[in-house]
């Protein structure tokens, strides 16, 4: 009975309504399960609030909303501002913006609208499937058996960051289904030449770049490969001057708002400074062991069998993998290292191809069975097991650390004032993610304290709390000293990690 219904479920997923379906079901249930975390922290809290300020100040003003516009024109206290060596908000043309594309926020638009907070998940979700009915298509032209497309779903789901990116507040899923997209257009091109599928595939380069920059990198990569072939297929030109175009277009964009053509994560990576050992060690991070994360091979140690097996003609598969392993070399080297990797099973940052990797890994092995060893065989279902298994322990590990870090969240919202004071370093919540609207400030060091405490009194705010990492500034240290103000009705709380006091001021006879 049991293998009866093991074989009617494989016969299901073998099927692209049965696969899809399959997939979406189990997405829908992940997300229930993640979405008890409630608010958002960390990147999600700010794209939460890029959305938040949207819909405040009317479309197409992507600023962000800066409690102190009137009376800090400078932003001297503006929270997590690059020019404070921070990596999250920048001003441009006396206005204060979030890092993240701008594009995402605007996408998420319309769902806000009809459906609330839950609308921006419900975006993440509908991609989610999307990219799996793109890896289905895939799974055809790669030739995969029942079992190997049974096998690489739950490897995706299970063993994979793609469930969380996939019901999660966040534009990466956004840029994963525009890639694996665009490679099924390249993939069938080989069997049919056609300039069409060029242009689509150019076409989905181009919209998943304006989510993710790395697939900039991404697809220059596959053109410089391209080019050795372009006498061959002349055609293969389309990709790239379709991407080019939408590339053209995003940067006048992204100029126009934010005064920079790779948009404000082009202020970012200017701010960085180039250190070749500092790339170096990302790229070892990207592949081996990340901050917070297990790399491509760390994560998929199964994937040796793919170099093992790896393709001895070149055709468009073969130019689609030598294209991404230039992308994971130019990645490594050229791309800001000061953003870690996250609580997360494999690497973030090379999630745009992770699925397209993993399905060809399956494709390997489905075709090579026959000729592996029986050894070498279960060393391949070990390995396999074992990305499952650490997908799965990491996922559970992400939603206790994001339960924790809401709990204190909690805490925060109750204790605190209507307006907040961060201390450089501190954890972060924007706004709206406190259970009702605050005002934040973020000072650098205790000399801004006194000037930020002038300001505040002169428009009417004498109650306040400031927050603190319990490490970095302990109760004695948390409230600087004022040379102009006397502290009075200080309530002083700590939680697990942070340290906050709220006190009121008045100023000195």
């Amino acid at each position: 009975m049991l293998s009866n219904l093991f074989y009617r479920a494989l016969s299901f997923s073998n099927k692209s309504y049965g696969f899809v379906l399959i997939g979406a079901i189990f997405l829908s249930g992940f997300l229930s399960w993640q979405y008890q975390t409630g608010f958002r922290v960390g990147d999600g809290a700010i794209k939460q609030q890029q959305l938040a300020d949207l819909l405040q100040n009317g479309f197409p003003d992507f600023s962000c909303r800066y409690s102190g516009a009137k009376f800090d024109p400078d932003f001297q206290f503006l929270p997590l501002d690059l020019k404070k060596g921070s990596t999250m908000t920048h001003v441009y043309n006396g206005k204060c913006y979030y890092v993240f594309p701008f594009y995402y926020t605007a996408i998420q638009y319309p769902f806000a609208l009809l459906l609330g907070r839950f609308g921006s998940y419900f975006l993440s979700l509908v991609f989610g499937v999307l990219t799996l009915y793109s890896l289905f298509k895939i799974s055809i032209l790669l030739n995969l058996g029942e079992k190997a497309r049974a096998s690489f779903l739950a490897v995706l789901l299970l063993g994979s960051a793609f469930s969380l990116f996939a019901t999660d507040l966040s534009e990466t899923v956004l840029a994963v289904f525009g890639v694996t997209e665009g490679i099924y257009f390249l993939l069938r091109e080989e069997d049919s030449p056609k300039i069409k599928d060029y242009l689509f595939a150019g076409l989905l380069f181009g919209f998943a770049s304006f989510f993710r920059q790395e697939v900039i990198l991404l697809s220059a990569s596959i053109s410089i490969i391209q080019v050795f072939r372009i006498f061959k297929k002349p055609t293969a030109l389309v990709f790239s001057i379709t991407f080019g175009i939408l590339l053209l277009a995003q940067a006048g964009i992204n100029f126009a708002v934010v005064g920079h053509p790779l948009g404000s994560r082009g202020h970012l990576q200017s701010s960085s400074n180039y250190d070749i050992t500092a790339q170096l060690i990302y790229l070892s991070q990207l592949v081996f062991l990340g901050k917070g994360s297990l790399g491509l091979l760390g994560a998929y140690p199964a994937l040796l069998f793919a170099i093992r097996f790896r393709p001895r003609t070149i055709n468009s598969l073969t130019q689609i993998l030598l294209g991404i392993l230039v992308f994971i070399l130019l990645s490594g080297l050229l791309t800001s290292t000061r953003f870690w990797q996250g609580v997360l099973f494999g690497p973030r940052f090379l999630m745009t191809v992770l699925p397209f990797v993993l399905i060809y890994l399956m494709s390997v092995l489905d075709s090579n069975w026959k000729s592996i060893s029986k050894p070498f065989r279960w060393i391949a279902i070990l390995l396999l097991i074992y990305s499952i298994a650490g997908g799965i322990i990491f996922d559970r590990l992400y939603y206790k650390f994001t339960k924790s870090v809401v709990m204190e969240q909690a805490e925060l919202s109750n204790f605190s004032s209507e307006t907040v004071v961060y201390r450089k370093g501190s954890v972060f919540l924007p706004s709206d993610s406190f259970s009702t609207h605050r005002a934040v400030f973020e000072i650098n060091g205790p000399d801004q304290f006194d000037s930020l405490l002038e300001k505040l009194y002169e428009n009417g705010t004498k109650r306040f709390t400031v927050i603190g990492f319990k490490d970095s500034y302990p109760r004695e240290k948390l409230v600087p000293p004022s040379q102009k103000f006397e502290f009075t009705h200080r309530e002083f709380k700590q939680s697990p990690s942070i340290n906050m006091e709220t006190i009121e001021i008045k100023r000195k006879e």
